[in-house]
């Protein structure tokens, strides 16, 4: 892809532990491998802005967060994400690979009882006409997901000392993640642009590799 050539948007998205993360970076390599110039990015944050917003979201905030003020912060670090990184790179002509996008409000904060109508209007405001040309949900039950990510019955086991405060969403309930994988498997009902849902249980790494990139091939990406 060139500047005179429109980029493309790629999300990877899922409940925490689908390995969205892992395959960002795989991702990234095969492409640039077949000589498209690629930037890789995240939600929330990404920008300066938007990681005073993460760390905020994550942990810094005191008290209770309402699931609307949750929503807004999202957003916010969403839009400045666009404007800064995601939509000068598509004018360049570039693939932008992104962790996390509007799907995630939609499952998380869908979850948390927002409706997921309202979440897709309000994102309607944030990024314009700045949506993914794919959302890919790499699926995993929520039980797993949370085993992997070392959080067993809201508590976090793992010997990660990444940050020292408690990720605000740790301590949410194995149920709220059961209903967050539930409104990911809904997106493709609703959301405004392709939904694909690629089923990962049981699954390596390089297997999950493996039916994206046929995933994309069949969609004529590379």
């Amino acid at each position: 892809m060139t500047a005179h050539t429109p980029g493309r948007f790629l999300v990877l998205d899922g409940t925490d532990g689908c390995g969205k993360s892992t395959q960002i970076p795989l991702l990234r390599k095969v492409f640039e491998q077949r000589g498209f110039s690629v930037v890789q990015t995240y939600d929330p944050g990404g920008t300066d802005i938007g990681e005073q917003i993460r760390k905020l979201l994550k942990y810094d905030a005191k008290g209770k967060m309402d699931v609307h003020t949750e929503t807004m912060l999202f957003m916010a670090s969403r839009a400045q994400l666009v404007s800064e990184v995601i939509r000068p790179a598509l004018a360049e002509g570039k693939i932008v690979l992104c962790d996390r996008f509007v799907s995630s409000t939609c499952a998380y904060q869908g979850a948390g009882g927002y409706p997921v109508e309202e979440i897709i209007n309000l994102a309607r405001y944030a990024i314009g006409q700045t949506w993914p040309d794919l959302t890919i949900i790499l699926d995993l039950p929520a039980e797993k997901g949370r085993h992997r990510t070392g959080v067993r019955n809201g508590q976090n086991h793992s010997n990660s000392s990444v940050h020292s405060a408690e990720d605000r969403f740790d301590s949410r309930s194995l149920e709220y993640y059961q209903r967050v994988r539930q409104g990911f498997l809904a997106l493709p009902k609703y959301y405004p642009t392709p939904v694909e849902i690629v089923n990962t249980d049981g699954l390596s790494i390089e297997e999950v590799h493996q039916k994206i990139a046929a995933l994309l091939e069949k969609r004529n990406w590379f």
